[in-house]
């Protein structure tokens, strides 16, 4: 997520601005974008695509390994590694990287790659406004630094997932309030935007749902689902504004038509990419335990349902044993 190339020369405040802010001509006719670059939607696309796959590689093992075990699932904030050496299993590794990623990133937006400090005041004590594109890519960067260090409080320190979880919420919030005031530029540029901003609330809802319904893998396989989402339309909008394709021409009316249809396309094939994943990773552990692994109860109830409803009956049991004593 490392904006350290981006040129904001383009970015001086003055609200909205004209429509044809920041796009100029080559000779040949071909469009550029004088602010903004290329490295900077691909890389933080990627890293939004890796872990959207990494949480629904991780959910969908967790599901299944409780439908196996005829156990209740509930969904998780977060995930340690599921394979390899039980010391690396045995570490938060996604808190940690949670962490350590947007510190470089914040780094790289206010120091490195510059010839000075990126200073937030001017020296007649008002912004600067050159820079502040640069201080609001690292608050999007600290929100998720402080998720990761409430989640290694949670592996640490015992707090509620419940917690982790609005942390991870308040996390995209951030993100998609400063990406809505960040709308600028022709109406190619403003509508690919805008649609990833709809990809990142869309992303804090999930985060709700899963909060109420930490039981329901529907619910929980929104999120990655958002994010990889959010992390393929990233990638897009790189191709959209820095190839000088006719057909993203910023003054053709036809782009801003097909952008939408793109959209629900990547939106789609993700999610069809989901289900094939889990119905992949059955197949893995079927073979690997040597038994069939149903996704439901023959009423049509999640796996495990059964034990969830006695365990809680039992709960319930001791409960009210527990009172009579007094």
């Amino acid at each position: 997520m490392d904006h350290s190339g981006h040129d904001h020369s383009g970015h001086e405040m003055g609200g909205m601005g004209d429509m044809g802010m920041g796009v100029q001509r080559h000779a040949d006719g071909s469009y550029y974008y004088t602010h903004g670059a290329y490295l900077g939607h691909v890389v933080p696309g990627t890293f939004f695509m890796l872990w959207g796959a990494w949480w629904a590689t991780t959910l969908f093992w967790t599901y299944l390994s409780s439908a196996a075990n005829r156990r209740p699932f509930i969904s998780r904030p977060w995930h340690k590694l599921p394979w390899g050496p039980k010391s690396l299993q045995a570490l938060p590794l996604e808190p940690i990287l949670k962490v350590a990623l947007p510190l470089m990133g914040i780094l790289g937006e206010l120091w490195l790659g510059h010839e000075q400090y990126m200073a937030l005041y001017a020296p007649d004590g008002k912004f600067n406004t050159g820079n502040i594109n640069d201080w609001q890519h690292s608050m999007m960067y600290f929100s998720f630094v402080a998720s990761g260090v409430v989640d290694l409080l949670s592996a640490s320190a015992g707090l509620p997932a419940t917690l982790s979880r609005a942390f991870l919420g308040l996390s995209f919030l951030v993100e998609g309030t400063l990406l809505v005031f960040h709308l600028k530029g022709p109406a190619i540029e403003v509508m690919v935007h805008l649609l990833l901003c709809l990809q990142i609330f869309a992303t804090v809802l999930s985060v709700a749902a899963e909060t109420l319904q930490p039981q329901s893998l529907v619910a929980a396989a929104l999120r990655p689902l958002f994010t990889m989402a959010q992390g393929a339309w990233w990638v897009q909008t790189a191709y959209i504004m820095y190839r000088a394709n006719p057909a993203w021409d910023p003054d053709y009316m036809g782009a801003e038509m097909m952008a939408p249809v793109l959209f629900c396309f990547h939106l789609v094939l993700i999610a069809l990419a989901m289900l094939l994943l889990l119905l992949g990773l059955r197949a893995v552990m079927e073979r690997q335990r040597g038994v069939a692994i149903a996704l439901t109860q023959p009423d049509g109830s999640p796996p495990g349902a059964y034990q969830a409803v006695a365990d809680a009956n039992h709960l319930e049991l001791a409960a009210l044993g527990d009172k009579t004593r007094f």
